[in-house]
């Protein structure tokens, strides 16, 4: 017990001991200042130091920008920011669901599991009759129009049917091709560098028809084609428009040979100037365009 009282003792004495801080002037060694002090007064003003520094800094991290330089710490509030990782967003979802409809469009037609005109027909009529269904009418005039519309969907079926089974099956040699656009062609169909169709040239705004009568079963935009647009024919026959400027189609739209489709741009990453990449694909397999069509 003794012992303890006397280290304290000890202690205390030599945190309360006085300690002179003297400053000398170079080369003559003229007093400038000094200053008395102990050892327990040292330590508090070293804490203190310590405090006002540490509150300084984080201060400085609060309610300044410099919280912005800080990993993990960005201002996420601020609504500029907030704007432009939502159109980031955005225009990545699109993207991803652009690519995401191609990609399906050109597994199905690979798999030769493309849509025929009666299927674009049958599911046009479908939604058709869901949206007329859910829309209060008046008995009879509901009557009236189910029975027309169900009248034109049998004629429209009719001719459908009819025209599909005198076309399938026709050769391809036996199949006229409309052009898309006049124009020389810069680049040909080599299927082993994965060019599966033709680089045709024409002006600027020169409008893009469609080759062939058929519904839409593409109307997008992809990283490499940029705006395209695809078309299901007759015989089992898809044609496709890629790099437009501007598509004046949407998905099952129904369009006629020679009608336009599209206007010729320069879109897509695999591009370097405005043209129309034009392609065939007969039950699933790509065909070269300059052996079918006049350009």
């Amino acid at each position: 017990m003794e012992l303890d009282k006397s280290k304290s003792a000890h202690l205390k004495e030599k945190l309360s001991q006085s300690y002179r801080l003297t400053l000398h002037k170079n080369p003559n060694f003229e007093e400038k200042g000094t200053a008395n002090f102990s050892l327990i007064q040292f330590y508090i003003y070293l804490a203190l130091g310590l405090i006002a520094l540490i509150l300084l800094i984080s201060s400085l991290i609060v309610f300044t920008p410099l919280k912005g330089l800080i990993p993990g710490y960005g201002d996420l509030s601020h609504p500029k920011k907030i704007r432009e990782l939502s159109m980031a967003l955005e225009e990545m979802e699109t993207r991803i669901q652009a690519n995401e409809t191609y990609t399906t469009n050109f597994m199905k037609m690979l798999r030769d599991s493309t849509q025929t005109v009666e299927d674009v027909s049958a599911e046009l009529s479908s939604e058709a009759a869901i949206s007329v269904g859910t829309i209060e009418k008046v008995k009879e005039d509901a009557e009236l129009r189910q029975e027309i519309a169900f009248s034109e969907q049998i004629q429209e079926k009719a001719l459908l049917a009819k025209s599909s089974s005198q076309k399938q099956g026709i050769p391809l040699e036996r199949i006229h091709f409309s052009p898309p656009l006049i124009g020389p062609i810069s680049a040909h169909y080599e299927p082993v560098k994965k060019h599966y169709g033709i680089d045709i040239l024409a002006p600027k705004n020169t409008p893009i028809k469609a080759s062939m009568d058929g519904f839409v079963i593409q109307a997008d935009w992809t990283m490499d084609a940029g705006n395209t647009i695809g078309l299901q024919h007759d015989n089992n026959i898809v044609t496709f428009y890629k790099h437009n400027s501007t598509l004046l189609k949407k998905l099952g739209d129904r369009v006629r040979a020679g009608e336009a489709i599209a206007i010729i741009g320069n879109s897509g990453e695999l591009t370097d100037g405005p043209h129309l990449h034009f392609e065939i694909w007969h039950e699933g397999r790509s065909i070269n365009p300059a052996d079918f069509v006049e350009f």
